[in-house]
This record gives structure tokens, sequence and C-alpha cells, in this order.
């Protein structure tokens, strides 16, 4: 009797005695602008090599500048729009503001483009083999998405439209 009300006293103390958990580990150091703990290449490309990533990931924040080419991209957008929302229609200065904003894109584009050429060549065979590898699986994962959201957006089509969504055939257990 009295070993029972040991055991019962014992846990009902339990709580009031028992050391606290310890405190949860500390958060993971940001490594880029893809989240926490975790470089953008290493995200991007985890089969590659350390050296490989680095330089990946250098080449594609190459140029710098991007908001300063968002901001004149968007700049030239305005012009169109202002060309456009004007009583007289001015052809020539809408083709002015989209041609402004496609030599602005074009030039980033041929910049980035040279960046990463520069690094695919300083790229290990090997790495090179890994980047194709981490690419194709990335591509295929980005399809799986937007499969996915299209079906997604095709059913809230079908709703507004009246018609029944379509009903997936029933799983079997195994």
């Amino acid at each position: 009797m009295n070993a029972k009300l040991l055991l019962l006293a014992a846990l009902i103390a339990a709580p009031a005695v028992a050391q606290p958990a310890p405190p949860p580990p500390p958060p993971a150091p940001m490594g880029g602008p893809h989240g926490p703990g975790m470089a953008m290449g290493a995200r991007m490309f985890p089969s590659m090599s350390e050296a490989g990533r680095q330089i990946m990931q250098d080449a594609m924040m190459a140029g710098g500048g991007h908001r300063d080419e968002r901001a004149r991209i968007e700049a030239a957008r305005d012009k169109m729009l202002a060309a456009l929302e004007s009583d007289r229609f001015d052809a020539a200065a809408v083709k002015r503001a989209m041609d402004e904003e496609r030599s602005i894109a074009d030039a980033s584009r041929q910049q980035r483009q040279a960046a990463m050429l520069t690094a695919l060549q300083k790229l290990s065979p090997e790495d090179r083999k890994a980047f194709v590898a981490d690419s194709r699986a990335m591509k295929a994962r980005m399809q799986s998405r937007m499969d996915g959201w299209r079906g997604k957006w095709r059913e809230r089509m079908d709703l507004r439209r009246g018609q029944p969504a379509p009903t997936s055939p029933p799983q079997s257990e195994l």
C-alpha cells in the first residue's frame, strides 16, 4: 500500500519537479533570398559540388542592378500606357516605348547569358552533368506544379459556369 501511495505521489509531483524541455535549436542562418538555412544554389543545384554551386550562384547574381532594370522597364511601360491613354493615338510613340522596353530586356538577357556561359565553362564535367540533371528535375517539378494549377483553375472555371467538377476515380486501398 505504501508503495502505491509513493508511486502516486511521485506521479503527481513529477510535473512540478521535472526539468523544462531544452530550448529549441537556434534558427539556421539565412542562406540567401530563397529561404532560411540554405543558399540559393544548394536548393537549386543539390547534385553539384559546393564549388560548382558557388560558380552558378555568382553567375545568376551577375550584373546586379535588377531593381534598376525593372524600374527602367516599368518607366518604358508607363510611357506606352501614357501614349495609349491619349485621346489622339500616336502609334509612333507607342512603338518607341515598346522598343525601349524590349531593348532594356534584351540587353539584360544578353548580359545574363554571357555570365552564364562564362560560368558553365568553369564547371567540371561532373558539375556540368549534375547541372543538367538538376535542371531537368527542376523543369519536371515546375511542369507538375503548373499542371496542378491548371487543373485547379479549370475546376474553378467549371464551377463558375455551373458545370460539375470532374470526379477522380476512387483510389483502391492497399
